[in-house]
């Protein structure tokens, strides 16, 4: 993987590529000013891996006989605390300005770096 860790490939790599066009539709219906789809399309993405293609990647893995659980590390655990509670609370009185969207690109790009410079776990080795 040419020195880039792991966990900042599947944390923050992975999903920025794979989510690229609802990002791109997010960003559209924002500029026309259509909030509540594009927050419908944002938060409504991360609900859909969260709840559907995590656990259904850990019943394939069964299926295939991988060792692949839900056991998350601490760093990982403690960056989607941080996360949820972050954006829940810009989300809270349902209005935008752009200060809010610097602060939530600004919380992005610093667990990106700590994904960065955190050492991969032995297991994921």
């Amino acid at each position: 993987h040419g020195g880039v860790p792991i966990i900042f490939i599947s944390g923050i790599l992975v999903p920025i590529v794979g989510n690229a066009a609802e990002h791109a539709a997010a960003v559209i219906f924002a500029m026309r000013n259509k909030m509540e789809i594009a927050l419908g399309s944002s938060v409504g993405s991360a609900v859909q891996i969260a709840v559907f293609a995590i656990p259904l990647c850990v019943i394939m893995g069964w299926c295939m006989g991988e060792d692949f659980t839900l056991n998350f590390h601490i760093f990982e655990t403690a960056a989607l605390l941080l996360t949820v509670t972050v954006v829940s609370i810009a989300l809270q009185d349902g209005h935008g300005h752009w200060l809010k969207g610097l602060v939530l690109i600004l919380g992005y790009m610093m667990i990106a770096c700590a994904f960065w410079a955190h050492a991969d776990p032995k297991t994921m080795a």
